[in-house]
């Protein structure tokens, strides 16, 4: 009793299943819409929910229009704390302007001249003469530098002696300065 259906037949049984299915559907459905006094609901009292939203919504627009819309100048969007707190640390820092305007024409004196840098490396011993002559290997301000007892290195300095695990340098002012091996 059971046959094998084409799968061509079984998609046109199916087909007009779904289509009388629909036209069912549409001869039950009322055709005419419901009179306008019962889709209307009864007045609402005037404490409704309707006559509220139009209150607030009059009030947020005055606190739009009222309210700047970009964020205050010098505000930390990374520091989470109260409203009155970063009011309160606005107003301190506009206290602080005029005191900073006046520490700005004192002009602070310039800062000295930074110290060259030097870092020890190493040191390397040669022979000369039959007497051991010790060399500094020197970080002098990123570039290296070999330098013995005597030679001057950048910023007038001059290197005084050179130890089996140190370097005595000093400067033009007579200031020494001596760098070890770490």
């Amino acid at each position: 009793m059971i046959q094998m259906l084409r799968p061509r037949t079984a998609i046109l049984i199916g087909a007009l299943s779904l289509a009388a299915g629909w036209m069912a559907g549409q001869t039950t459905a009322p055709s005419t819409p419901a009179p306008p006094a019962e889709r209307r609901s009864a007045p609402r009292p005037l404490g409704s929910p309707a006559r509220e939203v139009g209150t607030y919504t009059q009030q947020l627009r005055q606190k739009l229009t009222a309210q700047p819309r970009s964020p205050m100048p010098g505000r930390n969007p990374f520091v989470f704390g109260s409203r009155g707190a970063e009011l309160s640390s606005a107003a301190v820092r506009r206290a602080e302007r005029p005191a900073a305007a006046a520490e700005a024409e004192a002009l602070p004196e310039p800062a000295p001249p930074a110290l060259p840098q030097f870092k020890l490396s190493g040191v390397a011993s040669t022979e000369k003469d039959g007497a051991a002559v010790l060399t500094a290997i020197l970080i002098d301000n990123g570039s290296m530098v070999l330098a013995k007892a005597g030679d001057r290195l950048s910023g007038g300095h001059v290197v005084l002696r050179v130890e089996e695990r140190a370097v005595v340098i000093v400067d033009a002012d007579g200031v020494t300065q001596t760098v070890r091996l770490p």
